[in-house]
């Protein structure tokens, strides 16, 4: 249990509440602020608020650096999820066009309805890629995050490579001069 002191208006001097309503209140009373400022807390004040609690700054810089690793790991797992939304529906988009169109075929040739051969094949695969995808197993979410966060750090390493390439300079002498040229800038000295 976890105790604060009351206002001295209160009928009850000594409130004590459980860690769930501790956890419950400050979420509700952020979620409230939010509403009333831009919604974003600075670190600064997050060191504030944890030292008020009595919660030691190194254990607050752990929680932090945790929740960031927890917080791309959800962020990962929510952008592969709609990455396989995405997937399945532009995969029924083609089934619907494409079968549409047989069926059309069929239709106008008068044959006997061999149409529903493809859309009946097509269907089933259909069926097994919209149970992957609405219905995903944990590992399956697991590994496709892994994913995501492998290709999300690729992408990160290639912008600070480009960074690095952009920033670099080269110096040459031509002649009595000597160029300095970083980028498209160039300075000639002599």
């Amino acid at each position: 249990m976890i105790q604060f002191s009351s206002n001295a208006n209160d009928s009850n001097p000594q409130r004590r509440y459980t860690q769930e309503q501790v956890e419950a209140i400050l979420q509700r009373a952020l979620q409230r602020q939010q509403v009333n400022n831009s919604g974003n807390i600075s670190h600064d004040d997050l060191i504030e608020t944890a030292q008020e609690l009595g919660i030691d700054p190194s254990q607050l810089e752990m929680a932090i650096m945790e929740q960031s690793e927890v917080g791309e790991v959800e962020d990962a797992k929510k952008t592969w999820i709609a990455q396989q939304k995405r997937s399945f529906h532009e995969h029924l988009r083609s089934y619907l066009i494409i079968n549409g169109i047989l069926l059309l075929i069929n239709i106008m040739t008068g044959d006997p309805f061999w149409a529903m051969w493809p859309i009946l094949g097509w269907g089933i695969g259909l069926a097994f890629d919209a149970a992957n995808t609405f219905w995903p197993s944990d590992k399956e979410i697991e590994k496709g995050a892994r994913k995501v966060v492998q290709r999300q750090m690729r992408e990160r390493q290639k912008q600070q490579r480009e960074l690095q390439r952009q920033q670099k300079f080269t110096i040459e002498t031509k002649g009595s001069k000597l160029v300095i040229q970083k980028g498209n800038k160039r300075l000639e000295i002599g």
